[in-house]
């Protein structure tokens, strides 16, 4: 049954689509524990985008009708964020979950394997699954650091890991967000350019948070360790970086809140099998502080890099 709150996100995302991909077609699928929204444009190869914690298929839009101009991409709702249905995390493996989601989500869309292209939790769920289902990421494309490269976290998110005064914290900060508040917090974790950021993003933001507070509270309380304020021990994949074969770009942000460009310069020494590329003056959402670069960038990888399997053509 439609909700106030369901209404309210679809007016939000519909007038965010009418301005920056009117094209975009929006629909349901199932994977096995409920429903799911996705966004689809464009009519090339799949590309498959996998948002990061606490956001939406919608943060990838800025940039959706330039990537499919020569892909079609999907842009997946994560459980409990967006328009998919509510999601308890609370005892949830969450790494055996995003092996599910995501492979429920290819099978629902007949995809053997995709290209994947993810960011920050959406990364970690992405290069987990790259790692132990291999033939089905073609290639894959991080933009902005992946959680999963170290423990700590950014320090504006520390207070939501608290034991208990986290949780009260979050339901009232994430059901009485404002357009204002939520440009702030963007300028201080996602983005170095806040002012540039179009209101309409940040009406969905808003309208996100109201409706998923309750999943979303549920994410943080698997994500957080209360003992170490920072992310819990089995979300850092550490060596198991070295089991990832899919071919890899890391696109960071000179700024990125999450992880500089030298720590992913440090993975990319220790695995041959990852490109780095850094973005001056851009944060971890790196795509809305320079958009064209960010795209750039993908294309470049997409064209000259031969999908994993597929030797290149002399």
């Amino acid at each position: 049954m439609q909700t106030e709150l369901d209404q309210e996100l679809e007016t939000a995302q519909a007038a965010l689509l009418a301005r920056h991909a009117p094209e975009t077609q929006v629909r349901r699928i199932r994977w096995s524990e409920g429903e799911t929204q996705l966004l689809e444009l464009g009519t090339g190869s799949p590309l498959l985008y996998v948002h990061g914690g606490l956001s939406g298929a919608h943060e990838v839009v800025p940039i959706l009708a330039a990537l499919a101009e020569s892909h079609r991409v999907l842009a997946v709702d994560r459980p409990g964020h967006g328009l998919a249905d509510p999601f308890d995390y609370r005892g949830v493996d969450l790494l055996d979950h995003a092996r599910t989601f995501l492979g429920d989500v290819m099978d629902a869309l007949e995809l053997p394997s995709v290209d994947v292209m993810a960011n920050s939790m959406g990364g970690l769920w992405a290069v987990v699954f790259a790692i132990d289902a291999p033939s089905r990421v073609s290639r894959l494309l991080l933009v902005g650091a992946p959680v999963g490269l170290k423990r700590q976290m950014p320090r504006q998110l520390l207070p939501l890991g608290l034991p208990l005064v986290g949780q009260r914290l979050g339901r009232y900060v994430f059901s009485n967000a404002t357009v204002d508040e939520s440009r702030k917090f963007w300028g201080k974790v996602l983005v170095r350019h806040p002012e540039r950021l179009d209101d309409l993003m940040l009406d969905y933001d808003v309208a996100n948070m109201r409706r998923n507070v309750e999943s979303m509270l549920g994410l943080v309380s698997r994500i957080a360790s209360a003992r170490r304020l920072g992310y819990r021990r089995e979300l850092v994949l550490g060596e198991r970086w070295r089991d990832l074969t899919t071919p890899t770009l890391l696109v960071w942000g000179e700024f990125d809140a999450f992880g500089s460009p030298e720590e992913g310069q440090a993975l990319v020494a220790k695995n041959p099998n990852l490109r780095l590329v850094r973005i001056a003056g851009a944060g971890h959402n790196v795509w809305f502080d320079d958009p064209e670069s960010v795209v750039a960038e993908i294309e470049r990888f997409l064209v000259s890099q031969p999908r994993s399997g597929v030797q290149a053509v002399a």
